[in-house]
């Protein structure tokens, strides 16, 4: 990736684990974020799978030539990552540290204050984790 990203994290260790749950070995898991006043809920999965999920999903638009382009920058960033943390698992530090810097959705849908469902058939979702309040195991939709 062309710009150099300030490294915007968390610490809190349950977090943790499944970013790493959800990195390493695929899963997925239904989750309630709050995030700076606002709700989102979706499942929870890794950044390759988010990836895949919006260059698959991007195949459906209505413009063909847009939808070209768009599979392909996904597609590129999604070889960025893959490439990114194998240099990353290299890497000796005598520290672990903490890589993730966002947190990915997919079938996220936001909750009004009003208790309504926005965006009701889902969507891909991507936030900073740094900005996250709060969470909870389980889904509103």
């Amino acid at each position: 990736m062309a710009k150099e990203q300030t490294q915007m994290s968390t610490n809190d260790a349950i977090m943790l684990m499944f970013l790493d749950l959800v990195e390493q070995d695929g899963i997925e898991v239904d989750i309630t974020l709050s995030v700076n006043g606002s709700i989102v809920s979706g499942t929870l999965i890794g950044a390759t799978a988010y990836y895949e999920g919006v260059t698959e999903a991007s195949k459906n638009f209505e413009d063909s030539t847009m939808s070209k382009i768009i599979s392909k920058k996904f597609h590129d960033l999604k070889e960025e990552y893959a490439k990114q943390k194998q240099q990353e698992a290299e890497k000796e530090s005598k520290e672990k540290e903490n890589s993730f810097t966002f947190i990915h959705l997919k079938n996220a849908k936001y909750v009004t204050v009003q208790h309504e469902i926005a965006h009701t058939n889902g969507t891909w979702w991507r936030g900073k984790i740094a900005s996250i309040d709060g969470f909870s195991f389980n889904s509103f939709v």
